[in-house]
């Protein structure tokens, strides 16, 4: 099932969609390059690995490098260990005694000296990209009726990848995990080259040979990704994978089961999901962790609950120079200035907006505070217009001058030579501040009850309009009076 990896075996719907792309991409004949952070590929939980199996399931058959069972660098590694090289010897002249044995002087033969042995030769590209086409071809079973009239091996499997010789086409995808390669960029020139020689061919898409290379832009040329697009190849970057949904389906599987079944306690339950989801953003190992920690959910405790998880969880240093955060519209991949901090793991898009790990907050009090204040928004605003409403009828019960004037002095403002609205509608659209002022000014006539929940209502709407968070008093209160 795609979409499997981010959460415990749970499909995630953004990874779910991402990956869509990419296997639409692979089943309409285009080859892709792939690229992922690089700490992604450097982590020892086997996410991308998931990842690609995922995709893997929905292929109908392909072939992997490299292959499971044998190191995928072994062929590079017996040309770099076949090179000759150099070794000091002995000068050829006999060792001069320190004294007379009467015997001539005889020369010795040159005897080479024993040397330890040097560090590995990285192979040249060329050489990296035809030991990956010599694997290639050994899955493929090219190997045994090579084209001997063909002067180069790397076109020789190629041409046959496309029909040439043999008229049968090989369809199935070549996926290439460039990271384990001894040289990855070679995993790009297979890419290149497999692309060129398809279009000489003329096949039809569903004809075609294609290539999907897993990679990090660490390991690239800079800017080869722009140049394969232009090339016709399908460049999908691990960018803005994941969005609200997921991070609030990892936040709701780690948050223990409540025990009460009282309305209130789990209107707070919905705020306390909210407010992680909201904090953490694209980064669900650090939204699972805090979920489980941050057992009261009071927003005073959070930044102590915050420090606990990334002391167990640190991540990375590496931070863009230049604050960007909650710059919109950050497109559909990582901006060049962007690069180093996305590989290290510390960027992404998220809900259309650029987050920086949690980390950077832990310095930055007053974006947790933001991010507080998002998330209570986005739970609460919309009961206190609900509560807003239902009070309109214990304004209508408990008016003390006729509706019309009601209507006239606390009602909507009009622009000039607007028609008026009848007197019951201005009632009903009245804003929680002006019921206050009509009560205060004695316009209407509350319960001790109906006082205090139309105050609590009002300055909660007024310090939410503010950009400033509840905290556990007022959101205390406000809770009681929302499921009274």
């Amino acid at each position: 099932m795609i979409g499997t990896a981010a959460a415990d075996g749970i499909p995630l719907p953004g990874i779910r969609v991402w990956l869509g792309r990419l296997l639409a991409d692979l089943n309409s004949g285009r080859s892709c390059l792939w690229l992922l952070p690089r700490k992604m590929l450097d982590d020892t939980d086997n996410q991308v690995d998931r990842l690609l199996d995922d995709v893997l399931h929905e292929l109908a058959d392909f072939v992997l490098l490299p292959s499971d069972e044998t190191p995928g660098s072994a062929s590079v590694r017996s040309t770099v260990s076949g090179r000759p090289r150099a070794a000091r010897q002995w000068s050829g002249l006999a060792p001069v005694p320190d004294f007379d044995d009467g015997l001539p002087d005889l020369l010795t033969a040159r005897i080479p000296v024993p040397t330890e042995p040097g560090p590995p030769v990285p192979p040249t590209p060329a050489e990296a990209l035809a030991g990956l086409l010599e694997r290639l071809a050994k899955e493929l079973n090219f190997t045994g009726d090579r084209d001997a009239a063909s002067p180069d091996p790397t076109d020789d499997v190629l041409a046959r990848l496309t029909g040439g010789g043999t008229g049968t086409v090989e369809t199935r995808p070549v996926v290439v995990r460039a990271w384990r390669e001894p040289v990855p960029s070679a995993a790009t020139h297979l890419l290149r080259r497999l692309v060129a020689t398809t279009k000489e061919a003329g096949l039809p898409p569903d004809r075609r040979p294609r290539a999907l290379v897993m990679a990090s832009t660490e390991t690239l040329p800079t800017g080869l990704p722009d140049q394969l697009a232009r090339e016709d190849i399908a460049v999908h970057w691990w960018w803005g994978a994941t969005g609200r949904l997921d991070t609030a389906t990892v936040v709701a599987l780690a948050r223990p089961l409540l025990a009460s079944t009282m309305e209130r306690r789990h209107l707070h339950e919905a705020v306390t999901q909210a407010t992680i989801t909201e904090v953490c953003g694209p980064y669900l190992d650090i939204a699972g962790a805090l979920a489980s920690c941050w057992h009261d959910g009071r927003p005073e405790t959070l930044m102590s609950a915050l420090h606990e998880v990334l002391a167990y969880l640190p991540g990375p240093a590496a931070i863009p120079s230049q604050r960007v955060e909650g710059t919109r519209h950050p497109g559909r991949r990582p901006d060049e200035k962007l690069l180093v901090a996305w590989n290290a793991g510390t960027i992404d898009s998220w809900d259309g907006r650029l987050r920086h790990r949690p980390g950077r907050d832990l310095t930055h009090e007053q974006a947790v505070s933001a991010r507080v204040w998002l998330a209570q928004n986005h739970v609460l605003l919309p009961l206190l217009d609900d509560a807003r409403d239902q009070f309109t009828g214990t304004v209508r019960l408990r008016a003390r001058v006729p509706l019309a004037r009601l209507a006239q002095d606390y009602g909507p403002r009009r622009e000039p030579g607007t028609p008026a609205e009848p007197a019951g509608s201005a009632v009903d659209m009245m804003e929680l501040g002006a019921m206050w002022s009509a009560h205060c000014d004695g316009a209407i006539r509350l319960t001790p009850a109906e006082r205090r929940r139309l105050r609590t209502i009002r300055d909660a709407r007024n310090r939410l309009a503010h950009r400033a968070p509840l905290d556990s008093p007022r959101l205390h209160f406000l809770i009681e009076e929302l499921c009274y």
